[in-house]
């Protein structure tokens, strides 16, 4: 950006700027510059200038979220008896692994989106979960055929495995209450329940193993918030560290700050390399997401654009004293910046901006 002398033309300036281009076009006010008239004045002035260039027209937004482990949520067993061990908070617990032990016997995480809703063992009747109990078992070594919906004596015997290799009883059958389904593994965040407590539904409090970033935006923002796009994460450190929108959610109203409420978007990003927050969790961050509008584009700030009192828009070039109207077409509004499409105008020259 420089400063220069120049002898004042153009009559008309644009009274207002905005990003998007509704609000940019209901910004526009013929204002005339002081000093101009429409003979075109000849009086010597500052002004300032910035070169066009060329580039990735890109629209950003700014807005505030949250890193945390998210999913919380409580688990338990329908077993009778007294909490004996919990496993430790922060803990990661994965397929197989056990939660806590219920009479000094463990009740463990196996993977899947059924709950167990009866007990499992010959004779029942072919179903969802047993196919996803012989998953399980073979993910874990314990069954050798192709899982099916048909509890058979194979499965009868690959439970027995399993309960040998944890110390329980081998009876080729499940209980409820033995087994936790959940639909991946978890980190434990928080014991529910102390050790000599009665069993119940709520023995500890799991969570992702990942931190999150959970955020909102408006919904006319919409556009630069589709899963997959990429964002960038200001951790409290002043660390940029980029993330990917993994999910954007339904309206739903948020306090607007003024006592009211307002509609807004929520979003879900993941961390591309989640140990760039370990040292971090409940935290607010700031997040950038960004979209281009226009690719490899002829690019001036917004505040550089003159409208003509005949309709249309131009801009002024500076070259030494001499300037120039030239009149433009125009593209895409972002981040202060308009798409020039077409007019004589190159990269480089040099563009007066209203101040």
């Amino acid at each position: 950006m420089t400063i220069t002398m120049r002898r004042r033309r153009a009559p008309w300036l644009i009274g207002g700027a905005a990003v998007a281009v509704a609000a940019v076009v209901a910004a526009l006010i013929l204002i005339p510059r002081p000093g101009a008239s429409a003979d075109a004045s000849h009086e010597v002035v500052d002004v300032e200038t910035v070169n066009v260039s060329r580039g990735d027209l890109i629209e950003r937004v700014r807005v505030k979220g949250t890193l945390a482990f998210a999913g919380t949520h409580e688990l338990g067993t329908t077993l009778g008896g007294t909490v004996t061990a919990v496993t430790d908070a922060g803990a990661t617990v994965g397929q197989g692994g056990e939660l806590f032990r219920i009479d000094d016997q463990p009740v463990l995480l196996f993977l899947g989106s059924l709950p167990m809703w009866r007990a499992l063992s010959l004779g029942v009747e072919d179903g969802r979960d047993v196919l996803q109990l012989e998953q399980n078992l073979a993910a874990l070594g314990f069954f050798e055929r192709e899982p099916d919906e048909e509890f058979a004596q194979s499965t009868a015997t690959a439970i027995e495995k399993w309960q040998k290799s944890l110390g329980l009883e081998k009876t080729g059958a499940i209980e409820p209450g033995r087994i936790v389904f959940g639909a991946a593994p978890v980190r434990i965040a928080e014991r529910k329940a102390a050790i000599g407590d009665a069993a119940g539904p709520a023995i500890v409090s799991v969570s992702d193993t990942e931190k999150r970033v959970s955020g909102f935006i408006a919904p006319n923002l919409k556009e630069v918030a589709a899963v997959g796009s990429a964002v960038s994460v200001m951790l409290p450190d002043g660390t940029a560290v980029p993330g990917t929108i993994t999910t954007v959610g339904a309206p739903v109203e948020k306090d607007d700050g003024m006592g009211g409420k307002s509609l807004k978007l929520p979003i879900t990003i993941s961390l591309d390399d989640p140990a760039q927050a370990d040292a971090f969790s409940d935290v607010s961050v700031s997040l950038t997401l960004a979209l281009t509008k226009s690719a490899d584009a002829l690019l001036v700030p917004v505040l550089a654009l003159l409208a003509q009192p005949g309709g249309g828009f131009a801009v002024e070039t500076l070259k030494g004293t001499n300037s120039t109207i030239v009149p433009v077409e125009l593209g895409a509004f972002a981040d202060g910046m308009v798409e020039i499409v077409s007019g004589k105008l190159v990269e480089g020259a040099a563009v007066v901006v209203g101040q």
